[in-house]
């Protein structure tokens, strides 16, 4: 499916001006119309604030300053996109509800994984990098750390198992593995798996003139994640395309183990889909 709109998200935090940066880029790759949401409501504030009063407090001052930094942000938006076709829109409230309502009408979702380093010293009101789980559009997840200055998806990683989220997954991200120099299909097998996992999604990639290598790994135990993550650093890949895995239980969000650990350890982008 080809990319048209994308959805960025944009806030008061540290690592906008590299979403939108990524934005433009794809924006000028896919010939694609960027939504851009700016959401006021702060993503976390200090763990030192508690108190119903005191955190009230905080959240309408961060509120109102995060209203007086829009001017400037859409500054940089409409200085960044002026070659661009975009809309910018600013909001209040949870940024996961807010941007799960408009992916519905994007074909991509740009948003940044949480810094797990702010855990101790902030509590983190809502979690962008959970937008794959409520929402069909595919999202990028750019890793906190920053991203280099080149072009990234020249090669690729695929997470791949047969399951509807992989599958999703993989058609989200065929625009970006028709453009990759290389493109590797990562299975993962128990011990004393026999066949070959990888078969039928590298012949479905080779019909959309997609060549693929396989790489096979059997997992003894420990984390798929870690595992995932592992090898494609040992690959050199500088994208990873996976499933995103998760259910709701009374209102929580519960992410499966490789989905943890790949939001909160990833260092390239990761495309990811439900």
């Amino acid at each position: 499916m080809p990319i048209k709109t994308i959805l960025l998200h944009m806030a008061n935090d540290e690592r906008h001006d590299v979403r939108l940066r990524v934005a433009v880029s794809l924006a000028a790759r896919f010939g694609a119309f960027v939504d851009v949401l700016y959401i006021a409501t702060p993503v976390h504030m200090p763990a030192a604030v508690t108190g119903r009063g005191a955190s009230y407090g905080f959240l309408a001052e961060a509120t109102a300053i995060a209203h007086e930094k829009a001017g400037q942000i859409e500054h940089e938006v409409r200085q960044a996109l002026k070659d661009c076709s975009y809309s910018w829109t600013v909001d209040e409230g949870d940024h996961v509800e807010l941007l799960a309502a408009r992916a519905a009408f994007a074909d991509l979702a740009i948003i940044t994984q949480s810094h797990a380093g702010h855990l101790e010293d902030r509590v983190l009101l809502h979690v962008p990098d959970r937008l794959p789980l409520q929402s069909p559009c595919p999202a990028l997840v750019l890793p906190y750390g920053g991203m280099p200055e080149d072009e990234f998806g020249r090669n690729i990683v695929i997470a791949w198992k047969n399951t509807r989220e992989a599958g999703a997954a993989v058609r989200a991200a065929l625009p970006f593995l028709a453009a990759a120099g290389k493109v590797t299909v990562l299975t993962i097998d128990p011990p004393g798996h026999t066949g070959d996992s990888g078969r039928n999604i590298m012949i479905y990639l080779e019909r959309h003139g997609i060549r693929t290598h396989h790489q096979s790994v059997i997992q003894q135990g420990g984390d798929v994640g870690a595992t995932i993550l592992e090898c494609t650093r040992t690959l050199g890949a500088d994208m990873l395309v996976m499933g995103a895995y998760g259910h709701s239980r009374l209102r929580e969000l519960v992410l499966g183990g490789a989905t943890r650990t790949i939001l909160g350890e990833a260092t390239v982008p990761v495309l990811m889909a439900h």
